[in-house]
Formats: C-alpha cells, structure tokens, sequence
C-alpha cells in the first residue's frame, strides 16, 4: 500500500526546491511497516558532472527526509525526460556521450 496523494505531492514539493531538479519523472512510494520507502527519478540537466549529480542527489534526499521524516529509505535516481508528445526524441536526448 502506497501513501496518500497529499505525501506525494509533499516529496515531489521536496524534490523540486532543488534548482538542479528541473523535473519529477516518476515517485514511487510504498509501507515499509511504520516506514516509507521513497523510489523517485529525477531530471537533471545534462552538464552535470558525476560528484555534482552526487550532491544533488543527496540534497534531494535530505530534502525529502526533512519534508516526511516517515521516509526513511530513500532513493533518488537521475534520468532523462523524454517528451511523450514528441514525434521521435533525439539521440542526444537519451543518450550520454562519455567525456573521457
């Protein structure tokens, strides 16, 4: 069983304080017992390095553990947003060139 929609909205709130989260993708929220495990992807923009990505991240989850002190398992995944509406995305759209 999931948490309420008013949880949700309080994690995607959480998420997007961030300046570097430029969209929720996705949020998954199940009980753990008294727990909530909190699955969320997220939209990053796509000059981030790794060790950035890695704070953002992990200030997402000190957001999230702050705004439902109940979450205490966490995970935050970046991804790529791909438009639905759109007729055919790019490959630069989702796809990671490495920049070794």
């Amino acid at each position: 069983m999931g948490a309420s929609g008013e949880v949700i909205a309080t994690i995607e709130a959480a998420l997007l304080e961030g300046a570097s989260v430029k969209r929720v993708i996705d949020i998954k929220v199940a009980n753990a017992g008294e727990d909530l495990v909190v699955g969320a992807k997220v939209d990053l923009p796509a000059e981030l390095t790794m060790k950035e990505v890695s704070v953002v991240l992990h200030q997402a989850k000190r957001r999230i553990r702050a705004a439902v002190p109940e979450a205490t398992l966490i995970y935050v995944e970046p991804d790529v947003w791909v438009d639905p509406n759109a007729v055919q995305p790019t490959t630069s759209a989702i796809v990671t060139l490495s920049y070794d």
